[in-house]
């Protein structure tokens, strides 16, 4: 497994989309202090799952979004994906490849990817488990990391130990079965707990159903007598409603006659008011008319003299527009002159401005052209390299069937072979069987004659020899016969299929060969395609700057013409403006002049109406004086008529509170009746008229049955019900608490299991680490001292981890007092000590050898050297002898201020980079 590629969007200084493609082998990043270097190694880790602001150089999380530069607005998002081989399967997911990706958005959405499915971060560390990569792994390693490593706790080491061993997916695995075993045990007491409570509760349960069974019996009992005592009550109300409702109806009726005549005279009375307010309202309307018609005259008056001197002042006013549009049409032929000039400057820059635009349209879609032939050969090796391991894996297959065939080929010749012995005696009694039918049949076909006493002898020879059953036995021995020839020649046999699965292959091993040489040509077409998006990329920003230039010059003119544009513009404003008042004067004025005309028409039209509305008004008044009479008349008629209604009404009311009362306890005696019983009025009278009931014998019942509930004392009516329940609930419990108990068992067996193992795996692998401890770092340090030692050895699995380095000739006490170089050496030689057990499959170094000497650095180049080949290694740095043994290099720029650009170079270039590096220095 190996890191194919980084892509970046937006995450801290790379704004635009970067995507660095890693060969394996040693990498070296390159570049000036604060070009954005370290940024790589952020980005590595917040993809696999970093968590804190504060490890990515950051006071918010949010920081690592491109906050903007002077010619760049801020970022939407960041977004980090990285691409790694997982041919060996490394990885638990059946990718050829394994692609993780996380995204953050402004309001702090954090969004994690696996092979672009959604996933959470969990998924992404559980991914990473045991694996040499992760945040926390020692796949990173920064400088202030090796400051972390040698002056932390020594609890706080072990995480890089875990992950050496393998025993961290173990510790995860070990916490969720605690977590599970504490759960288990906490129910098992919960469950216990009930079972105790349920277990009184049952026993006073079960005394209580029997009492209740008891009192439902004399319930029952009651219910019938109470039903007897009801249905006579119920017949003595409803006789005596039938004799108030009798009496009431004669007292309504004679009501009912009076009411009839007043509401008539009221509505008479009714129509006559509304007749007489509607006139009084007309008399009304005609005196405010009147003396609306003498004041509005008056006002008409006034108004034309008012509007005159109006008209006199707009004329005025006209005047003084009509001055003023005549000095701005002037203004505006000067402005329109300037114009013109202006925007023959502008075609020209624009014509510049699409020639270059037009090459760079062609260098860009060469560029894309390339980008896609690029992409091509990527897919096309991808999708080789997959054919390849697919082959791979059938070839396997086909491998363990040829196997699977000879042993099925040997076991059922070894089959075969016993069922023959066992079938022998068998075989040779049909053989026998056949030969003496043979010989028979022989004996009579030589004896025939020609007689006909012969020829009948014959037939009935023939038919005693039964050849049905000849044909049968022969049949059986020929199949015992064949058996081993059909188990190796027949055309679907063993050795066929054996010979079909080798030309398979053999097919497969052609095609790998084909496959891998054709992904050696891919990869050289690659290199020249890379050269080539380069020196493209190069011509595009050459072109690119001569456009800035020109639409510098561009936005010049275009901002000069906008001003005199918008002067055109206040300009033509105000001449429409101008010309707006003096049509809205004009207009003002003819309104006016008009207004007087018919002012003065009003005024002659409201003498004649004057006269006209003084004549209605006393016709009015004679007709309201006569409604007035006929009101008077109505309302004595009415003052009699109500003072017999008022004798009636207390005989009335007696008799309907009488009806009401008893309807009353009709009502309430129904709705008892059906709450207690569920039965209606008439379904008790139908099963209850037949009986000769007496109420007296009735309450003697009744009485007893009461006194009999009572000595029960209190009952719950829904003891047997709970019992029924409580027993149910009681055995399901019983039967959990079993399954609770096996459950924690199997629970604490796994547990020991776990611990076994990882505290077996972890001493092993410790054991080597300290060894090569001690190797790395005497190679490092040309001798010395390091030793690694468990802080408490009778708790192995959470044990801190003691450092102890002594370079030679020193006696270190505190590994603080180390130099920088020292310690950056004593780290180096952890870290490869580790990977000499278990190695990562990449490791990003970020300027570890910057606190080291040439000598030193000379060495670190030495142990990278000979790890390059099983470990994927980016090398963050300054040093020339580091980036001269690269295989590869990566340089990062500024070429925009606060904007990072990565670019590779060729081996060759990189060698004279580092030469003029080494010269400044």
């Amino acid at each position: 497994m190996f890191l194919k590629s980084l892509n970046i969007i937006g995450f801290k200084t790379f704004a635009d989309e970067t995507e660095i493609q890693f060969d394996p082998g040693f990498t070296a990043v390159v570049g000036p202090n604060g070009s954005g270097k370290s940024n790589i190694v952020d980005a590595i880790k917040w993809v696999l799952g970093e968590k804190s602001a504060k490890n990515m150089r950051g006071d918010k999380m949010e920081d690592v979004i491109f906050h903007g530069s002077e010619g760049r607005e801020p970022a939407g998002f960041a977004e980090v994906s990285i691409l790694l081989d997982n041919s060996k399967k490394i990885f638990h997911i059946d990718f050829p490849t394994v692609k993780i990706t996380r995204r953050i958005y402004p309001d702090l959405t954090n969004e994690y990817f696996i092979n672009n499915s959604r996933a959470l971060r969990r998924d992404v560390e559980k991914l990473l488990l045991d694996t040499g990569v992760g945040k926390v792994s020692y796949s990173i390693m920064e400088q202030g990391r090796v400051e972390a490593i040698l002056n932390s706790k020594p609890e706080d080491r072990r995480s890089i130990f875990d992950e050496a061993a393998g025993i961290s997916r173990y510790k995860l695995d070990k916490l969720e079965t605690e977590r599970k075993l504490e759960q288990t045990k906490q129910n098992l007491l919960r469950i216990n707990d009930i079972m105790t409570t349920m277990q009184r509760e049952l026993e006073v349960k079960e005394k209580q159903a029997e009492k209740a069974k008891t009192y439902f019996h004399l319930k029952n009992e009651l219910s019938e007598v109470d039903k007897n005592l009801r249905y006579l009550k119920l017949k003595a109300l409803k006789s005596k409603q039938k004799k108030f409702e009798s009496e009431l109806n004669e007292v309504k009726a004679k009501n009912d006659l009076i009411i009839s005549k007043m509401s008539d005279d009221a509505k008479r009375i009714e129509e006559l008011e509304r007749e007489r307010l509607n006139q009084e309202e007309k008399i009304a309307k005609i005196d405010k008319q009147l003396f609306d018609f003498l004041s509005q005259k008056e006002l008409l008056r006034e108004k034309i003299e008012n509007n005159k001197k109006l008209i006199l002042d707009y004329e005025i006013r006209i005047e003084e527009q009509s001055q003023q549009l005549n000095a701005e049409t002037n203004k505006l032929s000067e402005i329109e002159s300037n114009i013109q000039g202006i925007e023959d400057s502008i075609s020209h820059a624009k014509e510049n401005i699409q020639l270059t635009q037009n090459v760079i349209f062609s260098l860009l879609n060469k560029r894309e052209e390339l980008e896609k032939e690029l992409e091509n050969l990527f897919t096309e090796i991808s999708n080789c390299e997959l054919e390849i391991i697919q082959n791979d894996k059938l070839h396997n297959e086909l491998r363990e069937q040829v196997k699977d065939l000879i042993v099925s080929i040997i076991n059922q010749i070894e089959t075969k072979k016993l069922e023959s012995e066992h079938s022998e005696i068998k075989r040779n009694e049909l053989k026998a069987y056949l030969l003496q039918s043979l010989d028979e049949f022989i004996e009579i076909t030589e004896n025939i004659g020609f007689e006909v006493n012969d020829i009948n002898a014959f037939y009935s020879k023939i038919q005693s020899l039964n050849l049905r059953e000849f044909r049968e036995r022969l049949k059986e021995f020929l199949e015992m016969e064949d058996v081993f020839r059909d188990i190796l020649f027949d055309k679907e046999g063993m050795l066929a299929q054996k010979q079909n699965l080798d030309q398979r292959i053999e097919d497969l091993i052609l095609k790998n060969d084909e496959l891998s040489n054709k992904i050696r040509e891919n990869n050289q077409s690659i290199e020249n395609l890379r050269e080539a998006i380069s020196q493209n990329k190069e011509e595009v920003y050459n072109l690119e700057k001569q456009i800035l230039e020109w639409k510098t010059r561009l936005v010049s003119f275009e901002e000069n013409k906008i001003n005199q544009t918008k002067q055109i513009e206040e300009v033509n404003q105000r001449i429409q403006q101008y010309q707006s008042n003096i049509n809205l004067l004009n207009e003002k004025k003819q309104q006016y002049e008009e207004e007087v005309k018919n002012l003065q028409n009003k005024i002659e039209e409201y003498s004649n109406d004057f006269l006209n509305i003084g004549k209605l008004l006393e016709s009015e008044k004679a007709q309201l004086t006569a409604l007035q009479t006929e009101i008077q008349n109505l309302k004595l008629t009415q003052g009699k008529d109500q003072e017999e209604f008022k004798s009636l009404l207390p005989i009335l009311s007696e008799l309907e509170r009488k009806c009401s009362g008893v309807k009353v306890q009709i009502d309430v005696f129904n709705e008892e009746l059906y709450n207690e019983y569920s039965i209606t009025d008439e379904e008790l009278e139908k099963e209850r008229s037949e009986k000769n009931l007496k109420y007296e014998q009735e309450e003697t019942k009744l009485r007893e049955i009461k006194s009999e509930i009572q000595l029960l004392g209190s009952i719950n009516p829904l003891a047997i019900e709970e019992y029924q329940n409580i027993r149910e609930i009681y055995e399901h419990h019983k039967s959990q608490r079993e399954d609770i108990e096996k459950s924690k068992a199997d629970i604490e067996n796994v547990l020991k299991d776990i611990s076994y193992e990882s505290e077996k795996i972890f001493l092993e692998t410790f054991e080597l680490i300290k060894n090569n401890f001690q190797e790395t770092f005497s190679t490092l340090f040309n001798g010395g001292k390091a030793i690694l030692e468990l802080t408490d050895k009778n708790d192995v699995l959470n044990s801190g981890i003691e450092i102890i380095a002594e370079p030679p000739g020193k006696h270190v006490q505190n590994l603080k007092l180390l130099s920088g170089g020292e310690k950056s050496l004593t780290v180096i030689a952890l870290l490869f000590a580790i990977y000499m057990v278990r190695p990562s499959p990449f490791c990003f170094l970020d300027e570890i050898d910057a606190a080291l000497d040439e000598v030193n650095k000379l060495r670190f180049c030495q142990i990278l050297d000979k790890f390059k080949e099983s470990t994927q290694f980016i090398v963050i740095t300054h040093a020339p002898p580091t980036i001269a043994r690269a295989n590869s290099v990566f340089g990062v720029t500024t070429e925009e201020p606060g904007v990072s650009k990565v670019v590779s170079l060729k081996m060759e270039e990189a060698k004279q980079f580092a030469k003029k590096l080494q010269e400044a220095v």
